[in-house]
């Protein structure tokens, strides 16, 4: 078994079609999903709402300056608390709500709103009443690069003048119904005040992010990919390969333990692939597996164990034409259950999540989706029950495919090939 094994992992590091499908295919496509789907990843920031205050005597005078200074996280704006009670960006955090261009006067505000540098003007008139000018729909501001974002930035431009407008309605009532409740300020920033308790919570471990998914698909056809290696290991022992494995065939060493020593090897090399290209997609592809990259290994381990039953089971059968029909056999399994798995693109990602609501069982039964579903439970679920579920399907699937092919190999004789 040992000499097996050995001789074993010799060969497989020395044929190129393994090392290309099993350990090079799942880099080059992770790379490739880099650059696809680079700009479709946020990182969860939230970029500064470009505006123009016209910046004159009015303006410096009334209140709603130093709100808009504390958004923009402007240095000197004091606390970071707006006076109408609105949120304010705090200047030591780095975080800007807005994007302030300052402008001498009002035709220079609206030079930078209609070529679209800005997406608002905002102004105060000799009463201290504030005005906000936005684009409409169809305006250049609203066509250009940011015209995806505008009309969120939009609503953000009118939310803040109106939030000032009410506050400065409130104040002023105050001041006319009740003028010695201003004289406690806590009173009066408990009554601006638009906060409230909250407790954030998600009932997923990690934020969803559809790109990671496939991802996890490729890991699936990754591991699908490395049932090659015990397809090749498994039929270099076929007595009709060459003289040594004729020879090998009436050896003292049973075939079951030269099966054994085959599987083992070629389990370990798809193993050390697959953890390679594992970390390749962790660190270069930039891929959060929410700090569970020990339990992904073990995922890993039970995917090749998996791979490694079916490829031996391939190898075990009498098929005409030996590794070759055999590749190509695991070849188009793989790239067929790998639409199942929803690799190919969205609309094929829909397909599979359609099949997969109305059979669930094809979840279990094709192994790309249950190694693509192995990582999806431990990148979305706190429970690690879904993982361990699927990860000793992934073991007894690699058991079964081991005991069919066990006596396969084991009855095939030099007389009988």
């Amino acid at each position: 078994m040992g000499s097996t094994f050995k001789a074993t992992l010799v060969a497989l590091l020395r044929t190129p079609a393994a090392l290309i499908w099993t350990l090079a295919f799942p880099v080059l496509m992770a790379t490739l999903f880099v650059f696809m789907f680079s700009s479709m990843r946020s990182d969860g920031s939230i970029d500064a709402v470009p505006v123009a205050v016209v910046a004159d005597e009015a303006w410096d005078a009334s209140p709603f300056a130093q709100v808009v200074d504390a958004l923009a996280g402007a240095e000197g704006a004091g606390d970071g608390s707006a006076s109408d009670g609105s949120a304010a960006a705090d200047p030591d955090d780095g975080f800007a709500l807005l994007s302030v261009a300052r402008a001498d006067d009002r035709q220079q505000a609206e030079e930078l709103f209609e070529s679209g540098e800005v997406d608002g003007v905002f102004s105060v008139d000799a009463s201290g009443e504030v005005s906000l000018t936005v684009a409409s729909e169809s305006s250049a501001a609203h066509q250009r690069d940011r015209g995806g974002a505008y009309g969120v930035n939009r609503s953000i431009l009118e939310s803040i003048a109106s939030s000032y407008a009410q506050s400065r309605a409130l104040i002023e009532r105050i001041a006319e119904t009740d003028p010695a409740s201003l004289s406690d300020p806590a009173a009066v920033a408990r009554a601006l005040s638009l906060s409230a308790d909250s407790e954030r919570i998600s009932p997923t471990r990690g934020t969803p992010d559809d790109t990671i998914r496939y991802y996890y698909a490729l890991l699936g056809m990754a591991v699908m990919f490395t049932a090659q290696l015990s397809m090749i290991a498994v039929a270099s022992l076929q007595p009709t390969v060459s003289m040594t494995a004729a020879r090998r065939c009436v050896a003292g060493v049973s075939r079951i333990r030269q099966l054994a020593g085959a599987l083992l090897a070629s389990w370990l090399l798809a193993f050390a692939f697959l953890t390679a290209a594992f970390f390749y997609i962790r660190f270069a592809a930039g891929i959060d597996f929410q700090g569970r990259e020990g339990l992904c290994l073990l995922g890993v381990g039970a995917g090749s164990c998996l791979a490694s039953g079916l490829g031996a089971l391939i190898a075990s059968l009498p098929l005409r034409g030996g590794v070759s029909t055999g590749s190509g056999i695991l070849t188009g399994l793989t790239c067929v259950l790998s639409v199942f798995a929803g690799l190919y693109g969205e609309p094929v990602m829909e397909l599979a999540d359609s099949i997969a609501r109305a059979v669930p069982l094809s979840t279990w039964v094709n192994p790309v989706r249950l190694v693509c579903d192995l990582f999806y439970s431990l990148y979305y679920y706190e429970s690690l029950a879904p993982f361990a579920a699927r990860l000793l399907a992934c073991l007894a699937f690699g058991a079964l495919l081991f005991g069919l092919a066990a006596p396969l190999f084991r009855r095939q004789r030099h007389a009988h090939l």
